[in-house]
């Protein structure tokens, strides 16, 4: 686990050390100064800094795991021979806007699956000269980060391990963020209001970066995010290391938010993860099973399948949340899940009957 963690933080930190390069021009970049266009609006930048970011990430990764896959936001999947069933989701920039407009919460995100299991991430701000990183179950850290120079590593500080926001506290900060699409950001305001009262928030914040968001609620800067329709690669990093900093997460079940978006919501929002629906335009929606199985210990049981399918603390099949209640010689096992999916669920459980 190590290994790989060495890897995503030496990626993070080359993409990060090529968007330090960003001229300090004292107000936004022109586009002349970024070779800018657009991608889905006026507000959706792809600049050149992230073709060089992702180009740098790619290169370390391709280094050091030449039979993974990697999955990007600007060169999308890159498949090869004989891979290894290690497949890396990076965002060489998530905060575009911030970077154009001279806001410094921008970063390079990387982190690695491995047979559905979010395995190591790393995060770099190189404008906050902040780190964060974590493998699964061995914990979620940051740090503050050295000079970042093209080529050499940087000069960390004594890293801080993470344990989330503290509970109980008032004035709760919520944190989230909007689509571009209007209809979609119609849905995310009703479902964000419905949220600041359940959750019993006393403000929002919007910070513009869904990676950086998720490390703040894993350092307890903010208490909770949620946010309808991001990419994989958005939340890919950040997500594990808000779970391994203890704070329980939904992550989206579909990779591709365009079709079929869905909900990564991380910390105590005032209802369960769960209860929030996907858009009622969402063509497939998600769907609640109920399975029991009979055994003579049931508690071993659980057990046995919780060390085999949990990922980042959560007991998660399929893209199923489940949940386990031993009873009298059987377990009752609660699946909350993509519809499109149950099939699939069905035969990776098959003691179980539905």
């Amino acid at each position: 686990m190590n290994a790989f963690l060495a890897v995503a933080r030496a990626a993070a930190e080359a993409g990060a050390a090529q968007l330090a390069q960003r001229p300090e021009t004292g107000t936004p970049l022109t586009v002349t100064d970024l070779g800018a266009e657009t991608k889905s609006s006026g507000s959706d930048w792809v600049t050149d800094f992230d073709h060089r970011a992702e180009d740098a990430i790619r290169f370390v990764l391709q280094s050091y795991r030449p039979h993974d896959e990697i999955y990007g936001e600007e060169f999308g999947a890159t498949t090869v021979e004989n891979p290894s069933g290690y497949r890396w989701s990076i965002d060489p920039l998530d905060g575009t806007t911030n970077f154009i407009r001279g806001l410094p919460h921008y970063c390079s995100s990387v982190a690695v699956q491995y047979e559905g299991r979010w395995i190591a991430a790393a995060i770099v701000a190189p404008a906050l000269g902040r780190s964060w990183w974590a493998t699964d179950g061995g914990g979620a850290f940051t740090t503050r980060t050295g000079p970042l120079d093209v080529g050499l590593p940087s000069q960390p500080a004594e890293p801080v391990r993470l344990t989330g926001p503290v509970l109980g506290r008032s004035g709760r900060l919520l944190s989230s963020g909007f689509s571009y699409d209007p209809t979609r950001r119609g849905f995310q305001f009703e479902q964000l209001q419905r949220l600041l009262q359940t959750g019993d928030f006393s403000d929002l914040r919007r910070a513009g970066s869904a990676a950086l968001d998720l490390c703040m609620v894993a350092d307890g800067t903010l208490d909770a995010y949620a946010e309808y329709g991001l990419q994989e690669y958005d939340w890919a990093a950040g997500a594990l290391i808000a779970n391994e900093a203890g704070v329980p997460v939904r992550r989206p079940a579909w990779q591709v938010s365009d079709t079929t978006p869905d909900w990564i919501i991380a910390g105590d929002v005032g209802v369960d993860h769960h209860a929030l629906e996907v858009d009622p335009n969402h063509p497939i929606g998600r769907t609640q099973l109920t399975g029991t199985v009979t055994t003579d210990n049931p508690q071993d049981w659980i057990e046995q399948l919780t060390a085999k399918h949990t990922a980042g603390g959560i007991l998660q099949v399929n893209n199923f949340h489940l949940h386990c209640t031993p009873g009298d010689g059987m377990v009752t096992v609660e699946a909350t899940g993509p519809a499109d999916q149950v099939t699939s669920l069905q035969q990776r459980l098959g003691d179980l009957r539905w």
